[in-house]
């Protein structure tokens, strides 16, 4: 597991925003928000300041970081990534700095949950078209026959002389990790640009800067088959709330029900539980522990989770029972 912390970690933010004002303090900053579609999914972002112009160029240059991000990482249209699949099996593959350390950061996460995030997953998640109509699901014998590529240890991953290396029949896939690492990314403009208070929201991937108008940002953690039932609400401040689940992208086949989420150990819809919400301070590993979560289930997800620093996890099972980590203060319980 060695280099595996300096992998993961990312650059903590700030961590004094201030206090409520007081009654004679400055009025409220004033609220900007965008709503738009990026990744796949709908995307907020929301800045507060006191100059509006500033306020709207932030979520200009925030924009164009996330279709940066996309562009980069997408396997969905040609992409540097799409060309290192096309060049599996042929030997090292060169890629950006950025896809590489992204790469070695999501093995890193591959080794730590033992296999339940793998970004090799995708070697049999090609045979997957829950968009089709009707959707198209693989045979056993297809399933059985691609997870023999399926296996993180197979990447090779060169960061000194940026190379990635997959040997053949071998595709990986970043959409457990990239709509995270994407969320971070455009944080990182905010701060740039000397943003105090601020959200990046997309798709349930979540990053809060700061405070509301002198409060913790809230974020309502809903249950996965009644969404106007809501477990718990938490307040964040300078931290991210990812939540995946089976909920998300589904379909039903003759009564039975298949999501994207996928068990790379078995090729199928994972069972492990219908949501896992994870609390950390970035949202890149966030995003790759909720879907190792979804995989592994409750006793063992949060067995993963309570060995690590400054990350917490709510879990709700397949029997519908809602499982907290260690560390998930009272405070932060509906």
């Amino acid at each position: 597991m060695a280099g595996l912390a300096a992998l993961l970690a990312l650059p903590a933010l700030a961590q004094d925003t201030g206090s409520p004002p007081e009654p004679n303090a400055k009025p409220a900053l004033e609220l900007v928000e965008r709503r738009l579609g990026v990744m796949g999914t709908e995307l907020q972002l929301t800045v507060l300041g006191e100059d509006k112009a500033h306020l709207e160029a932030t979520l200009d240059a925030a924009e164009a970081e996330l279709r940066r991000v996309e562009d980069v990482f997408t396997s969905w249209r040609d992409s540097e990534l799409t060309r290192l699949n096309a060049h599996a099996g042929k030997g090292p593959f060169e890629v950006s700095q950025e896809q590489a350390r992204l790469i070695a950061r999501a093995l890193k996460v591959g080794e730590l949950s033992g296999g339940a995030f793998d970004i090799t997953f995708a070697s049999v998640g090609k045979l997957w078209d829950f968009k089709a109509d009707p959707p198209r699901l693989p045979t056993p014998e297809a399933v059985q026959a691609a997870l023999v590529h399926v296996g993180y240890a197979k990447v090779k991953v060169d960061l000194e002389r940026s190379t990635v290396e997959l040997p053949e029949g071998t595709r990986i896939g970043l959409g457990g990790m990239a709509k995270g690492y994407g969320v971070d990314q455009a944080m990182k403009i905010y701060l740039e640009r000397g943003i105090q208070h601020g959200i990046v929201n997309a798709g349930g991937d979540l990053k809060a800067l700061g405070l509301k108008q002198g409060k913790p940002w809230e974020v309502a953690i809903k249950h996965p088959r009644d969404r106007e039932r809501v477990l718990a609400v938490i307040p964040v401040s300078n931290a991210c709330v990812v939540t995946s689940g089976d909920y998300e992208r589904f379909v039903e086949v003759d009564g039975k029900r298949y999501h994207h989420i996928l068990d790379p150990r078995t090729g199928y819809p994972s069972t492990g539980c219908m949501s896992a919400t994870v609390i950390a301070p970035e949202a890149a590993l966030a995003d790759a522990l909720a879907t190792a979560l979804c995989v592994l289930g409750p006793e063992e997800g949060l067995k993963l989770i309570d060995g690590l620093k400054r990350i917490e996890a709510l879990v709700v099972g397949l029997d519908g029972k809602v499982y907290r980590s260690k560390g998930l203060p009272e405070a932060k319980r509906n």
